[in-house]
């Protein structure tokens, strides 16, 4: 008997030597993970993708709080900037994307539903594929749809003059969410319709036709108003008197609701750039917040270069002001998706998890051909003319915003 106790003491003695040598592994990375902070993200996001319950479990201790790998020195180095910025997880834990009407949908692999099939919907105009790079790192379950049209303004408005084309839009992300989930019940839960730069076109035009589908809106440096035909610019006694809401009134209207509290949210973000033919996204901000008589609370940039200068948050909508004259600055705006969704929306949804210990998708191949429904322009996320500055690792135009 004694005997029989050794021999299966010693048996087990392997095992207990593993488990514990796989608990230290874990306790050591976490704690790297958790010491070094941003600047070991792009290995501890990776890692939080392998199958180690051990970590796993001692990482949910800490808090499971995602945040994105930042753009260091040596990435820039090897040309990533903030019109390029690099891909840490390519799809990460989403499945490969599906075709929906004028663009493409990443559904989570596992996870991401309500028991009745429910799935909250991030819809992205405008630079999709560098707004994944960040989304995909932070998001706890959202469903994500890209749609790139091109350059301007004009195309996103006129893709959706028609309320038919925005029905489409949203009947085929509903069958996507049917065909990935295989169950007639799935739904979109809750939406937002979100823009940076020249997207914020499609938006306008989409809130034209009501926003009863529409619980949020996210601007992110795109937001032109009209100038005041009745004020010139040189005679205003104050530059926002020379501005004109006529052509945004459906987003002025909705950011009213929201600071009602009748939206999820109001999310604009702007730069310091200035257009001149047309009202800047700094002088439309300004006056929104004049015409609702909102207050900014001054920040400190510190030595950031497109750093935030001042925010308005009041109720659910919020208009964060940042530095930043240059095309780096514009596109500095895409990451701020990352506070947008895991931050705001999210919370306020409750978004139900997904699952993040699944084998990682890798990022679709570039010069994947379009949908027959969408112009060929599918993966471009700046503005910039014919002849315009081009990134070298990835082709994505970078120039400075068009209105249109």
């Amino acid at each position: 008997m004694n005997a029989d106790w050794r021999t299966s003491a010693r048996a087990r003695r392997p095992r207990r030597t593993i488990a514990l040598t796989a608990g230290l592994v874990a306790v050591a990375v976490a704690v790297a993970c958790l010491w070094w902070g941003k600047a070991g993200q792009p290995l501890c996001v990776r890692l939080g993708h392998l199958k180690m319950p051990g970590l796993k479990n001692l990482m949910s201790l800490f808090g499971d709080r995602l945040t994105a790998a930042p753009l260091g020195d040596e990435l820039r180095r090897k040309g990533f900037n903030e019109c390029n910025p690099y891909d840490v997880l390519g799809l990460g834990p989403y499945s490969p994307y599906r075709r929906v009407y004028r663009g493409r949908i990443a559904i989570p692999q596992k996870g991401g539903h309500t028991s009745d099939f429910g799935y909250d919907v991030l819809v992205q105009f405008h630079g999709h594929t560098a707004v994944m790079k960040t989304l995909v790192q932070v998001a706890r379950g959202v469903c994500y749809v890209g749609i790139d049209l091109g350059l301007g303004s004009g195309p996103y408005s006129d893709a959706f003059t028609s309320v038919e084309s925005w029905h489409m839009l949203l009947a085929s992300i509903t069958a996507a969410l049917q065909e990935h989930s295989g169950d007639q019940r799935a739904h979109i839960r809750h939406l937002a319709l979100s823009a940076w730069s020249a997207g914020y076109g499609a938006v306008n035009e989409i809130l034209k036709h009501g926003d009863d589908d529409v619980d949020a809106v996210v601007l992110l440096d795109g937001l032109h108003a009209s100038w005041n035909p009745a004020i010139p610019r040189l005679n205003a006694k104050r530059p926002v008197d020379a501005v004109s809401p006529g052509t945004i009134q459906p987003v002025v209207d909705f950011a009213r609701k929201a600071l009602a509290g009748d939206k999820t949210l109001f999310f604009f973000s702007h730069s310091n750039i200035d257009p001149v033919t047309y009202p800047s996204t700094r002088l439309t901000a300004d006056w929104i917040i004049d015409h609702f008589g909102l207050k900014q609370a001054k920040r400190d940039p510190g030595r950031q270069p497109f750093g935030l200068t001042a925010t308005v948050d009041s109720g659910a909508s919020h208009i964060w002001s940042y530095r930043g004259t240059d095309t780096l600055a514009h596109c500095s705006h895409i990451a701020l998706i990352e506070q947008v969704v895991r931050d705001m929306l999210e919370p306020a949804w409750q978004t139900p998890p997904m699952a993040r210990d699944v084998p990682p998708t890798p990022a679709p191949a570039l010069g994947d051909p379009p949908p027959p429904d969408r112009a060929p322009a599918a993966d471009q996320a700046g503005e910039a003319p014919a002849d315009g500055p081009t990134s070298r690792a990835s082709g994505v135009r970078t120039g400075l915003c068009a209105a249109g």
